[in-house]
């Protein structure tokens, strides 16, 4: 009653404190033992020893994870040879590009060089042929082929009334009669070549002495030949003869002893004057590159002088 009285909670129905989870308890106690399982693993295995007492855990570890480490390594082992290959094909496509490059300019610089061989060739020989006839020459070069021009067989050379060039003058090469220049402006001038079906020259057999005159037939290139009517009835040309220039008068148009070319084959028939026979001219038209123009005749007839020597000689 005194209890009651002083308001003292009654005892039925009271709910009184638990204390920690039984579950929350469990946890802790587990997460306790590992670690200290864990230091206690640490502990053996710092000792170092040859029989460490964990190297059954890590031979077991490893033969469980080591497969799926292999597995994994092989899996990606393609995907990096795959990126490696790229890589190689980028570098091998800009090697071959560079090597492209290089190639093509030292094939350039080859040609260039090869040309600039030939054409000091050529000179050598022009500078020969006019020693040995004592011409004084003005070297030219051909720019330019005939179809736009007045004759059908001409040349555009880049010589011209300022280098002494003027119409009716002899033009030859390192091989021969090239022609005549039919008309000059300052820079360039017109040469009627040898072949054309207009051309005539005046020949003479180196063997016999016999002249005649060699007309063109039109043709250029190396099966271009010339038709050779001798003056002298009795003259019996042959195969193998050669000719050069007689030379015109006053050296205009054509200056004497310059090469023209071989008899290939004698007609079977009197010509007008005497005997006819077909020459093949030393100069290919189809090929002139370097050439020259007698601005100054020799002082004599070179006769023979210039002709090359026969080979077998």
């Amino acid at each position: 009653m005194v209890l009651r009285e002083l308001g003292a909670p009654p005892t039925k129905g009271v709910v009184r404190s638990t204390g920690v989870p039984r579950e929350l308890r469990r946890r802790r106690t587990v997460l306790a033992l590992v670690i200290l399982a864990s230091f206690t693993l640490i502990t053996l295995d710092a000792r170092r020893s040859p029989s460490s007492p964990i190297d059954p855990l890590r031979n077991a570890a490893a033969s469980v994870f080591g497969p799926l480490e292999s597995g994994a390594t092989s899996a990606v082992e393609p995907v990096n040879g795959l990126r490696d290959r790229f890589a190689e094909m980028d570098r091998l496509v800009a090697e071959n590009q560079r090597l492209t490059e290089e190639n093509a300019a030292l094939n350039g610089q080859l040609r260039s060089a090869e040309y600039a061989r030939q054409r000091a060739a050529e000179l050598d020989r022009l500078l020969k042929v006019a020693g040995l006839g004592g011409y004084t020459v003005a070297p030219a070069r051909v720019i330019g082929i005939g179809a736009a021009q007045t004759f059908t067989r001409t040349v555009t050379i880049d010589a011209g009334t300022a280098d002494g060039v003027r119409a009716d003058m002899t033009v030859l090469n390192g091989d021969g009669l090239v022609g005549r220049v039919v008309r000059a402006t300052e820079g360039t001038a017109t040469v009627l070549l040898l072949t054309d079906a207009g051309s005539t020259v005046g020949g003479r057999l180196e063997r016999t002495m016999s002249l005649g005159f060699l007309s063109g037939r039109g043709q250029v290139g190396s099966g271009a030949v010339l038709d050779f009517a001798l003056v002298d009835v009795r003259a019996q040309p042959k195969p193998g003869d050669r000719l050069v220039t007689w030379g015109s008068r006053g050296s205009a148009p054509y200056v004497a002893g310059v090469p023209i070319g071989e008899v290939i084959s004698v007609g079977a028939f009197q010509g007008t004057f005497g005997s006819t026979a077909v020459v093949r001219p030393y100069v290919d038209a189809s090929r002139l590159d370097t050439v020259g123009v007698v601005v100054g005749p020799p002082a004599r007839d070179p006769r023979d002088a210039v002709l090359p020597p026969r080979q077998g000689r």
